[in-house]
């Protein structure tokens, strides 16, 4: 008898610490968040092992600050779209989750893990002499909360992609390749420039899969004012732009991931002609993951510098 209340206590630790890393994006995000480190250092011309021999707390301190700030910004779009997310079936799993945890619970994450970034930032800031990071942290926090709560970035067309597409990389890639010790050229500006231009399109295709619920539920976006077909072929566009220009750089590895990540967008776009609103925003759903697609993308460029 006494197994019963010890096997519903594990069920529950263990639904808790699922719901814990639904809301805050864990497993969708991390990965192509530590891919985009390996390309920050990946743009020094310093060895990688070197760097982070060198580097080894600043780098943890900042993974730290970068995932605790993009955490906040997760919990903070999961509470303010919990009903719309609950219509949504590739998304109720995170209204379910919040509905779990309870709000408050959930606030208190949020408030929590605010705090620590900033803490994180502004340790780096110290320990670097420079006033950076702690504005790159305040920056990256503050606009996680804002893209979801008044004025909702969210819903100001495409500054919505250019919010969370700069802090990706003006976030986390750039501070990686200063504090490496990377100096900016013409090549590492064209290269952030091309992880620019892939990151925008796979933010562009992740929202495209939203679009029918979003007008649903009265959620203006950049993808309903351009349509799901047309963002998928802007996203394709985008891509193989950014392959060509990693080609030119001569990566070969990294363009040709881009360049077949483009074509294969440009053959989703084949596949929603004639489809409902509806039927094009499930579709983009099932055939698109933006974890998986930016770990494949970041990570296959992130080898590409060390070869």
């Amino acid at each position: 008898m006494s197994q019963i209340p010890n096997s519903s206590s594990a069920r529950l630790v263990a639904q808790t610490l699922h719901d814990i890393l639904v809301i805050n994006r864990i497993p969708e995000t991390i990965g192509y968040n530590i891919a985009y480190f390996a390309i920050g250092i990946g743009l020094t011309s310093l060895p990688t092992a070197i760097v982070i021999e060198e580097h080894a707390l600043p780098l943890v301190v900042l993974f730290a600050a970068v995932m605790l700030s993009k955490m906040s910004a997760s919990i903070a779009d999961a509470l303010h779209d919990q009903d719309l997310d609950a219509e949504n079936p590739e998304k109720s799993f995170i209204a379910n989750a919040i509905a779990h945890l309870g709000s408050d619970t959930a606030y208190t994450m949020l408030v929590g893990e605010v705090v620590a970034a900033l803490i994180f930032w502004s340790w780096l800031a110290h320990s670097t002499g420079t006033l950076f990071y702690v504005v790159c942290g305040a920056a990256v926090t503050f606009l996680g909360f804002i893209y979801s709560y008044p004025p909702r970035l969210k819903e100001r067309g495409v500054l919505n992609h250019l919010t969370t597409t700069g802090v990706d990389i003006a976030g986390v890639v750039l501070p990686v390749a200063v504090l490496s010790g990377t100096t900016l050229t013409v090549e590492s500006v064209a290269t952030l420039a091309a992880v620019f231009c892939y990151t925008f399109a796979y933010h562009v295709m992740h929202q495209a899969g939203d679009t029918f619920y979003d007008r649903e539920y009265g959620v203006s976006t950049f993808t309903q004012t351009l349509g799901v077909a047309e963002s998928v072929v802007f996203a394709s566009a985008l891509t193989v732009f950014a392959g060509l220009l990693v080609l030119v750089q001569r990566y070969i590895g990294g363009s040709m991931l881009l360049l077949l990540v483009g074509g294969g967008y440009w053959l989703l776009y084949r596949q929603l002609n004639g489809q409902t609103l509806r039927e094009q925003s499930d579709y983009v759903s099932r055939w698109f993951h933006i974890g998986w697609v930016a770990t494949f993308l970041n990570g296959g460029l992130a080898i590409s510098l060390q070869l």
